[in-house]
């Protein structure tokens, strides 16, 4: 799993980071649910929607999914469909592990210009209700493919440590030997 860090300033930076973009992310929900229920109100109570509501709500649906996947979810809360590699022999798993990882970096990459181009290209657009430019709208999936290649760098490189996302995490050592 991940290498414990050894320094205590950077343990405590790590814990305020991820405790930071926790806070974040419950931001985003509880706006999205305020913003919801806002929506329903207006709409069934009043008869007067709100055009905002539904743009925030997409806005923070987004947003919170790919912060939530880049910054809060760890390695072993990631889904992973392990119907072949649980029945393969540890050496096999770490060898997809590479390989996978590997290809997810690769790809994400080779994707990055061109993200990087629609998005910077969407300036010119803004949101209907809101006025918000779609770039912004957008600008969250470059740090979402930023922090998959991080995260899938560190699995390969791990994997050729024998170390699986499936390790007991407490102690680093194998979950099972093959």
């Amino acid at each position: 799993m991940n290498a414990p860090l050894q320094h205590p300033v950077l343990q405590r930076l790590a814990r305020w980071l991820r405790l930071g973009a926790n806070h974040v992310l419950v931001l985003m929900m509880a706006t999205m649910f305020v913003s919801f229920i806002l929506q329903i109100g207006f709409r069934y109570v009043s008869n007067k929607p709100l055009a905002w509501t539904d743009e925030l709500c997409v806005l923070m649906w987004i947003w919170g999914i790919l912060w939530g996947a880049s910054f809060v979810m760890r390695n072993r809360d990631d889904i992973r469909f392990d119907v072949l590699t649980g029945h393969v022999p540890r050496p096999v798993k770490r060898v997809l592990a590479v390989l996978v990882s590997t290809a997810v970096v690769v790809i994400l990459l080779v994707s990055l210009p061109a993200t990087w181009s629609f998005i910077t290209f969407m300036k010119v657009e803004d949101s209907a209700a809101l006025g918000i430019r779609m770039d912004m709208f957008f600008s969250i999936y470059i740090a979402f493919v930023l922090a998959m290649v991080v995260r899938h760098a560190h699995i390969g490189l791990q994997a050729l440590q024998n170390r699986l996302v499936d390790d007991d995490a407490s102690t680093g050592q194998a979950g099972e030997e093959a």
